[in-house]
């Protein structure tokens, strides 16, 4: 049986014989960030942006391994990671994501999230909430000598994730016009995922 046939139908038995295509019920998954450049001695903000992420195809397979068995993988969603892409991309304009990208081009850095890290979000005020909710706020902070250099992808991993660059699966993926990271600067980075 195909795995995506087995999702279907474990899908069907987990919605009490519903019929929920796997593409329909993973349709509603999607991603958004924020990121925010400081000077790290004053505070200044430096850039700022918001835009939405691309669900790279391999989440569903980490969904499927932790609704299968909650001890394999080790985790869900643990790093983010920064890169500077492929070489020969234009910074200021590099290529759209796919959501078939299972790495980055060119990771350089990557950050573990601690519970302090990460949060529920109710849904209807957009505030932090410790009730369980379909959206997870996932909060990285790079200080000054980390992830430093021209950035201009970032994304989540988790499974068997470790501080490994490219290490663990994939879940979301974003490129962007170059940030230009020195060791003056923090740059935070909030994730938010909503199933």
């Amino acid at each position: 049986m195909l795995f995506k046939e087995y999702l279907c139908r474990a899908t069907e038995s987990m919605f009490g014989g519903f019929k929920v295509k796997h593409e329909e019920s993973l349709n509603h998954l999607h991603g958004e960030y924020w990121v925010t450049l400081r000077d790290a001695e004053t505070g200044e903000v430096l850039d700022e942006r918001h835009g939405t992420n691309i669900i790279v195809k391999t989440a569903s397979i980490l969904i499927a391994r932790l609704l299968k068995d909650s001890h394999e993988p080790d985790a869900g969603i643990s790093y983010l990671a920064v890169g500077t892409g492929a070489s020969g991309w234009n910074l200021q304009n590099p290529p759209q994501p796919t959501n078939t990208q299972t790495e980055l081009e060119n990771e350089i850095a990557r950050k573990a999230f601690t519970t302090e890290d990460v949060s529920f979000v109710d849904p209807t005020t957009g505030d932090h909430t410790t009730v369980p909710t379909n959206v997870v706020d996932f909060t990285a902070t790079f200080a000054e000598t980390e992830g430093v250099g021209p950035l201009v992808e970032m994304g989540l991993f988790g499974g068997d994730a470790r501080d490994t660059a490219d290490s663990g699966t994939m879940i979301n993926y974003r490129t962007f016009p170059v940030i230009n990271k020195t060791n003056s600067m923090t740059l935070t980075i909030i994730f938010r995922i909503t199933a």
